[in-house]
């Protein structure tokens, strides 16, 4: 980069300083082009800093407190320094613009490789990628850091599929973290059956059930975080859903449960349909994800063991020469509705909306010379049923999440592009 950094290089309030990376710049120097994600808090966008492309992070800037978070991120970002963690290579912290500017990375983060992609590593891609994020994590705790947000959305990929850990608005030193207590537990608005809450951060469904329960946030935490996420990568599927591509998955909870219901669910030991050995996956990998979303969060390891077990898994491949192969798609059955391990497992046997295309086009047989008639006869067996799905959708802005009934009926009557789609407004509760 041939930025140069200018003296005093702090932010416009002189809380964040760097010896290596530019706090301000010239306007002639950068340009903001297309956004390329759109979060509740920011918008990123594709750039160019000094003829270089960026990652142009834009935060979201309505009150104070806002910027007061601006200015926690960037402090926290100037100290890191991890093959593992996305690189900060500068920042405009003097309004108008607050902006941070990060290394590009081509491939798609790991959320979007999987769903979108459906992209299958091999196991021994999946077992490095593991371990490469595992250390990023690990150097993060052993600097006193909790991420606090770990999932697959924000573990972005490098041309050669390496991760690097992003996000850091939620991350916080431990020593800062307060219990939560009634006393000062706060309601950032009125709830309408999804979670409104600023004490407790982080995304629902790779929440470790201490935290929804609104205990303190540790490193164990965390833990419970990257093996809900390592497990994704594992099965391909979407926590708590059978769904594969993230066209259907447009919802957190498709399918089986409101926030709420989820919430109750985890705390009685509900987890994420375990990887199977017959997908290829070595036990002792599957042993350990099991270890890290332990409902005792002192019976979780610690990232220096993980890295240790994981070590230990890599070299016994290597060692035995075991061959190495894509992960098998990962199929659910009917029998296999209750783990023996883990019998809260929840796993479905079919993908819903599949289904629903194959029974559409039956049902569409001998629909040329006209539309059935209700009371014609049917074979009710072949009729199309779609099945009521629960979500919570994201409402513009800054609104409530909603809780929302829904169904999507596919290729009516054969027809490529006809779909009808349906929505229950569950808003405050009206069903």
């Amino acid at each position: 980069m041939g930025i140069e950094i200018v003296e005093p290089n702090t932010c416009f309030r002189g809380c964040c300083t760097s010896d290596s990376i530019p706090l301000h710049l010239p306007p002639s120097s950068y340009a903001i082009l297309s956004p390329i994600a759109r979060g509740a808090e920011s918008i990123v966008y594709e750039g160019n800093l000094d003829g270089k492309k960026v990652a142009v992070k834009k935060p979201i800037l309505s009150i104070s407190e806002d910027i007061d978070k601006f200015h926690k991120e960037l402090q926290l970002l100037c100290t890191l320094d991890h093959p593992g963690i996305a690189t900060l290579i500068a920042a405009h912290a003097k309004p108008p613009n607050y902006l941070f500017f990060f290394e590009f990375y081509e491939s798609l983060n790991l959320a979007q490789k999987l769903h979108v992609e459906e992209w299958t590593p091999t196991i021994n891609h999946a077992l490095v990628l593991t371990m490469q994020l595992a250390k990023a994590l690990q150097y993060l705790h052993n600097l006193g850091v909790l991420h606090r947000d770990i999932k697959p959305a924000n573990i972005l990929l490098d041309k050669s599929l390496c991760p690097h850990l992003t996000d850091f608005g939620l991350a916080e030193y431990k020593n800062n973290l307060k219990g939560v207590s009634l006393e000062n537990w706060k309601s950032s608005g009125k709830p309408t059956g999804g979670f409104h809450k600023r004490n407790m951060v982080g995304t629902l469904i790779y929440m470790a059930p201490e935290i929804l329960r609104k205990e303190l946030h540790t490193e164990k935490s965390d833990v419970y975080s990257f093996g809900v996420s390592i497990n994704e990568l594992l099965t391909g599927v979407v926590p708590y859903t059978d769904l594969r591509a993230e066209a259907q998955a447009h919802t957190v909870l498709e399918m089986n449960y409101t926030e709420q219901q989820l919430t109750a669910a985890v705390n009685d030991g509900l987890r994420p349909s375990l990887a199977t050995e017959e997908l290829g996956i070595p036990a002792r990998l599957l042993s350990m994800i099991q270890k890290c979303w332990d409902a005792n969060p002192e019976s979780r390891p610690s990232f220096d063991d993980l890295v240790e077990e994981l070590d230990l898994i890599l070299e016994d491949r290597k060692i035995k020469k075991v061959e190495d192969m894509h992960i098998r798609p990962c199929q659910f059955h009917a029998d296999q509705l209750v783990d023996k391990v883990n019998p809260q497992v929840y796993q479905e046997c079919f993908n819903w909306s599949t289904q629903g295309e194959i029974s559409a086009q039956h049902a569409s047989i001998a629909t040329d010379f006209g539309l059935r008639t209700l009371n014609e006869s049917y074979d009710e067996r072949m009729v199309y049923q779609p099945i009521l799905s629960w979500g919570s959708y994201a409402t513009c802005g800054r609104r409530e999440t909603m809780e929302d009934t829904h169904f999507i009926l596919p290729h009516i009557c054969n027809v490529k592009d006809l779909y009808a789609f349906g929505i229950f407004d569950g808003h405050r509760g009206i069903q």
